[in-house]
């Protein structure tokens, strides 16, 4: 098999070795043998996952009462954490580049996305199949 991949690379013009395994694929083509990249991708995935709708939910609710985010001053954060906008859950690292994204497409549509009712613990269940049975009392209270 050796000698094939030589004579080949030795008639196409090569040196004897040269072609051989020049690809930039894999090395192997046979199914589950990338198994050990999937804990680096969900990793990546989940590293840096924005606030679900939910949470963003809450925190509007939060402002709606008066309690507006307020965050410290950290040099970790872009603009130093003091332009946030609240529906995508984004720092920016100025007012105008918030101003600018309060147009784009993307904030007009996570604020359709936020502005949606709110699910529940027992719309979610109810959901999932499971329901609550709500039985009479085994012992009514007395009566005096």
């Amino acid at each position: 098999r050796d000698a094939w991949r030589c004579r080949a690379a030795v008639r196409d013009g090569g040196e004897r070795g040269a072609g051989v395994n020049m690809g930039t694929g894999p090395k192997c083509k046979r199914p589950g043998h990338n198994a050990k990249n999937k804990g680096y991708k969900k990793a990546l995935s989940t590293k840096r996952r924005p606030r679900d709708v939910d949470q963003i939910q809450d925190d509007l609710r939060r402002e709606l009462e008066g309690r507006p985010m307020v965050f410290a001053v950290d040099d970790d954060l872009p603009g130093a954490g003091q332009h946030y906008c609240t529906p995508c859950g984004r720092h920016f690292i100025d007012g105008s580049a918030l101003e600018r994204h309060l147009g784009t497409k993307v904030h007009r549509r996570r604020m359709k996305d936020v502005m949606q009712r709110q699910y529940t613990h027992r719309e979610a269940d109810a959901g999932a199949g499971k329901t609550v049975e709500v039985l009479p009392p085994a012992h009514p209270p007395r009566t005096r």
